[in-house]
């Protein structure tokens, strides 16, 4: 089992050579960018219409929330319950995580408090995965009664949770792992397993934690219910146009919970607060819009155009 950073090095990577793997890269971020638009695009008028419950011929029972959609928060990252004041609280004696974990961290905040930028996926372009994902800012959902598939504005990925069927017997290990849902009352219950181990995002700011590959994800997806208060920040134009918030719009609210038992001492839990935008999600290119300049030796290239 790896859990260092460095095998997200291409270096280390098993390839045949730079040029086939930067090529290879290259190729598999072109036809998932073309995938990723197409499945847009042929469902972009579906924005304006989240309340038709009859949506593209689609019926849904009145007892199944309407997730279709656009939906953002105005920041980036989300709050940990085992860190307080960007600090790993109680080091190694941290009731959520063990000391591998915390070692792990704390060698990333040392990267950041350098001044270098921390090799992760989303510094170098590759898959965020969730929980890491959300701590971009904007969903698009997009609901069918077989499979739901989310698409972030933020990353230029997407993600597909099958609805009422069980996990495989056997689950292949991917970055974003296999997701099986099913509805609960009012409510979209999505459980992930098969994480691949790949050098996860984890320092102290908006990334990841490093986990093993028994990592479980359970998602519960639901609209605020009367008399429950929004933790959604107030829109300011950081992450989209403000004016596009919905007005009086309803306010999705996201809990996921994550165990591990190589990884983390108990289960930890996250709630997010997601806005209602009638707008089209944001176009985001990841090489193309490199800021990192330590790294730009290892992002995605071809030798020729």
């Amino acid at each position: 089992m790896t859990n260092g950073r460095n095998a997200l090095h291409p270096a280390n990577q098993n390839c045949t050579s730079n040029g086939s793997h930067r090529a290879v890269s290259l190729s598999r971020a072109l036809l998932q960018t073309a995938a990723v638009i197409f499945l847009a695009a042929s469902v972009a008028p579906a924005y304006a219409q989240s309340h038709d419950r009859n949506l593209n011929g689609m019926h849904l029972s009145s007892d199944i929330p309407n997730l279709n959609g656009v939906w953002a928060r105005d920041t980036h990252g989300y709050p940990k319950p085992y860190i307080v004041n960007r600090q790993i609280a109680d080091g190694y004696e941290n009731e959520y995580l063990k000391p591998w974990v915390v070692e792990q961290l704390e060698r990333d905040e040392l990267v950041t408090v350098a001044g270098r930028t921390l090799i992760t996926p989303h510094s170098i372009c590759y898959p965020e995965s969730v929980p890491y994902a959300y701590g971009g800012t904007q969903v698009n959902i997009v609901q069918t009664p077989s499979e739901i598939t989310m698409l972030f504005g933020d990353q230029g990925q997407w993600r597909t949770i099958y609805l009422n069927r069980p996990h495989p017997d056997h689950v292949e290990p991917s970055w974003w792992g296999d997701s099986v849902g099913h509805y609960e009352g009012d409510t979209l219950v999505i459980d992930t397993v098969g994480f691949a181990v790949n050098p996860q995002a984890g320092s102290m700011g908006r990334y990841g934690t490093p986990h093993s590959d028994q990592l479980h994800l359970v998602e519960r997806w639901r609209f605020l219910r009367e008399g429950e208060v929004s933790t959604a920040p107030e829109p300011r134009n950081d992450s989209f146009n403000a004016a596009d918030v919905v007005e009086g719009g309803k306010v999705m609210r996201l809990t996921f919970t994550l165990e591990d038992p190589i990884a983390y001492r108990k289960p930890w839990s996250v709630t997010l607060d997601y806005l209602e935008l009638d707008a089209r999600i944001r176009e985001y290119a990841c090489a193309e819009n490199s800021r990192f300049w330590d790294l730009t030796p290892l992002l995605p290239s071809a030798a020729t155009p």
